[in-house]
Order: structure tokens, then sequence, then C-alpha cells
């Protein structure tokens, strides 16, 4: 890979509104390859863990819970990633125009992506069901019933992210054991993680995934292979060939940004087969309230909403016939 470039953001609060306008030009308007969120260093965790007098092992929830309390306290840095120089420049140049913020440019060696991208993944606990494991680690030794290796590619959804976490959350401990799943839609797919994930507890379902990124279907399809899923029955579609999808389906997610659920409700409600489930987020915890009022009716429900940081996701039931 040739030298990309690095934009950071030092000490920024931004209100959650000014966030989303950020995140939106940065991968939109200036084809931002990814976007990483740190309070605290990696000599900072370990500072914490020696105060615990914790070394080694799988962390102990408590310690996972008083490191994300400290980094909730500390200032935020935000580091955006560019494969140009001038998209690295033109970023730079709106953001210190429109936010005042202190930032710097640096250019990286190409050679460095990998480590500099894979140092940021970890494995996440979803529970003990499901846990995320980045594909490198494939040596990992995971406790939980089923494990998804996940290759994040530029910018798709790994786990990581609050959003992912709590669909998958939702699925293992709602949907999981309480029906038998045979048709999935995975709405604005990216990575696959949240389809993928289904089919590894439903090797006979049929899966569709959505996205009107060719780049993200590709990394689906990659991630497959990885999980040794590509055998099984499942369908890459972009915009263009929509009308393929099925007219009703089991399970439903949409992880996507709060106006495209407002955009796509009546297609996402409609897409839900009578007793089947929908998986909403992507949602920051005060646009909870519009999704649920719009997308409440007669026959469908709010079931269950769980929150993780400032972001928040919805499981509905759609009534039986």
């Amino acid at each position: 890979m040739q030298n990309f470039w690095v934009v950071t953001l030092f000490h920024f609060q931004p209100s959650r509104d000014q966030w989303l306008d950020i995140e939106s030009k940065a991968l939109l308007d200036h084809h931002a390859m990814g976007i990483e969120e740190f309070s605290l260093n990696e000599a900072q965790v370990d500072a914490i863990l020696g105060e615990r007098s914790y070394s080694g092992g799988d962390l102990p929830q408590e310690v996972i819970d008083e490191v994300e309390a400290r980094v909730l306290e500390k200032p935020t840095n935000y580091r955006f990633f560019f494969s140009t120089a001038g998209d690295a420049q033109d970023f730079n140049y709106s953001v210190k125009t429109n936010c005042l913020c202190e930032s710097q440019v640096e250019e990286c060696p190409g050679e460095d992506w990998n480590a500099e991208w894979k140092k940021h993944y970890a494995p996440i606990l979803i529970n003990e069901q499901l846990e995320i494991i980045p594909s490198w680690q494939k040596d990992y030794k995971s406790h939980s019933k089923e494990q998804i290796y996940i290759n994040p590619g530029m910018g798709f959804g790994t786990g990581s992210h609050e959003t992912t976490f709590l669909c998958l959350k939702l699925f293992t401990e709602n949907v999981l054991t309480k029906s038998k799943i045979e048709t999935v839609l995975d709405f604005g797919s990216g990575s696959g993680i949240l389809g993928l994930s289904a089919l590894k507890f439903f090797l006979e379902a049929k899966i569709d995934f959505y996205d009107i990124d060719v780049e993200a279907n590709k990394n689906c399809y990659h991630n497959s292979e990885i999980n040794h899923l590509s055998d099984k029955s499942f369908r890459l579609l972009l915009p263009e060939v929509r009308n393929k999808l099925q007219s009703a389906y089991d399970l439903v997610f949409a992880n996507i940004l709060e106006s495209i659920l407002m955009m796509e409700k009546d297609f996402l409600i409609e897409t839900t087969k009578p007793s089947g489930y929908l998986i909403l987020s992507g949602l920051l915890k005060p646009q909870v309230e519009g999704i649920v009022e719009a997308y409440s009716s007669e026959k469908l429900k709010l079931i269950r909403r769980t929150d993780k940081g400032d972001w928040s996701a919805l499981l509905f039931q759609k009534e039986a016939l």
C-alpha cells in the first residue's frame, strides 16, 4: 500500500449533531478510509490495570467497566485515515475552520498501515453465546458458544462500535433462543457481521446482505470465507437489484443512520414477517424517542431497548397473523 495520511483532532468535544456532521463529511466528502476515537493511550490503560494489580488473561467485567468510566472522564481525540494528502489537507482545513480545534496532519509509510489499523482491534465478547474476534487472532481462545472472525476492511463494522455490539446483544439474548430463523435481511450490511452472526447459529437460513457500496459487499464475502460460511445460502445485493430482495424476512437488521431509518421506515416494517423481528440501531440516545414513535403501531411493538455509551438499539416484533 502507498503512504497514507492521518488527521488527528486533539481534546475535541463536539456536540452529537456536530460529530455526525464531521463524520459524514470525512467519509462522504473527503473519502476517509477509517475513523478512530480514543481518550486513553496504551500506557494510560496499562497504568489503570497496574493500579488494580491486574495482568494477563481475560479482563473481568468490572475492570472493563472501570476503564470505560475513566475513558468517559477524559477529553477525546479523533484520528481520520486518508489515502491521499489532498483529502487529508482539505478535511483538516474544513474542521479547523468550522470547529476551531487543535489538529495535525501526518504522513505515514504504507507498510505501517496493517500494524496501525490492527492494533486498535481486540476480541469483543458479546455474551456467552458469541464473541467477535479479529481475523488475525485465530489462536485466541474464546469461551463463547460461537465466534465470528472479522477483517475490518476500510471502515466497515467490526463489532467494536457500540451499535454493532448492541444489535448482536439483542439478537443473541432475545431472538436466538425464541425463534427458528429461516430468512434474514442485513440492511446496510457493511462487513456482514450481523448477517454472518445469524448464519453461524442458523446454518440453513437464507441471508440477504444489502449495501450501497460494492466494496462493503466484497468485504462481506471475504468475511464469509474467513468463517467458512461462503458455501451457505446468501446473496450480496446492491441498490440496482433491490427488487431482488424477498418480500419479508424472519429477522431484519438495520444498523444505519437515523435519517435513513426514517426514510426506509415503511420498507423495513413491510419486509418484517408476521411474528418476525426487526432490530434497529445506529441511534444516539436522544434519537430513540422519535424512532420508537415512528415505528410503533398496532402491528409492530417495541419489546426491548438496550444502551451502551451514547448509543441505543431497539428490538421490535411484528404481530402474528
